[in-house]
């Protein structure tokens, strides 16, 4: 189900209205229903390195109708194996962004039992909302089967030299839909002020999809968020093409992502009124329940050598030889 789109009428509009100036006709008064303010749900279930989470926002299209209307709904995950789990409201913390919780209006759903190792890769798991008036909104997800790491060939985190490119390699999820590539670059400010390049931005955060299950390399940082670059200072964006300075800390979290996530947040190559958003969601609301498997990893700008206290081993090293 698409989201719908709105279109501007202001042509059609003043032309009709010349007509009826020119011909003196009258029209009867037309009374225009208002729309109806739609349920929103994005639910995500994400497993893999850091801490699993399942959590499920719900929030209106237009925002006309009371945050209080979404409180204590029925809210729950089925695994494949007939095994339920209540979700609970919590604070906003728990769905959004850092930054957003103050911006958006909504009523974030999460467990309130610690996720870690309920789901597993490559399960199915099924999302249902019970609303105020026993309606039933549901969908339901395939987590992507578990991927690892080949290169880098070292875990957890690693140095890149200045002036070297990094290739990420990881291993496939068949029949996945896409991988996520995201970083998230600190300490520029002070890292880039050290070679004489001053800027304001002190952390960037870049991202990117390939719509493929056979898409598994991306070179760091020239490759991430090839779009995002748009938005980048120029010295920055520069500086990135040629490595990572010296000093800059990344975290690199390469995920791959189902069918759900990626209709939900892919945009069209022409669309003037926003993103091309598909719902995978039944009943009377829309949204998306989609799931993820991440691998991570702590890039550090500088040689192996560099960092007082602790030898780290370099991002180049290639992966161990098969016996």
């Amino acid at each position: 189900m698409r989201a719908p789109s709105r279109r501007s009428t202001g042509g059609p509009l003043l032309f009709v209205g010349l007509a009826m100036a020119l011909s003196g006709c009258e029209l009867d008064e037309v009374t225009l229903a208002q729309p109806e303010d739609i349920l929103v749900a994005e639910a995500y279930i994400m497993v893999g390195d850091g801490p699993d989470r399942v959590s499920a926002f719900l929030h209106w299209t237009l925002g006309t109708r009371p945050d209080r209307d979404l409180l204590d709904l029925g809210v729950r995950v089925i695994r494949e194996d007939g095994v339920e789990f209540s979700l609970f409201a919590e604070p906003l913390s728990e769905c959004l962004l850092p930054g957003l919780e103050e911006k958006v209006e909504g009523v974030c759903y999460s467990l309130t039992m610690d996720p870690e190792g309920l789901f597993e890769p490559g399960s199915r798991v099924e999302l249902e909302i019970l609303l105020e008036d026993d309606r039933l909104l549901r969908g339901g997800t395939v987590i992507p089967d578990d991927i690892e790491f080949i290169k880098p060939a070292v875990r957890n985190q690693c140095a890149l030299p200045p002036g070297e490119k990094l290739e990420f390699v990881w291993s496939r999820s068949p029949g996945v839909w896409a991988y996520s590539a995201e970083t998230e670059i600190r300490h520029l400010r002070s890292a880039l002020a050290a070679v004489g390049i001053v800027v304001e931005t002190d952390s960037v955060a870049l991202r990117g999809l390939a719509v493929s299950d056979s898409d598994t390399t991306i070179v760091f940082p020239k490759e991430f968020g090839v779009f995002d670059r748009f938005n980048l200072e120029r010295e920055v964006a520069l500086a990135l093409q040629d490595g990572l300075p010296k000093g800059a800390i990344a975290d690199v979290v390469i995920a791959a992502v189902d069918q759900n996530y990626v209709n939900w947040v892919r945009g069209g190559n022409f669309n003037p009124s926003g993103p091309v958003r598909i719902s995978s969601l039944r009943g009377p609301g829309v949204g998306v329940f989609g799931s993820v498997v991440r691998r991570t990893i702590v890039v550090k700008g500088g040689e192996p050598n560099y960092f007082p206290g602790a030898l780290l081993p370099s991002c180049l090293l290639g992966p161990k030889p098969s016996s």
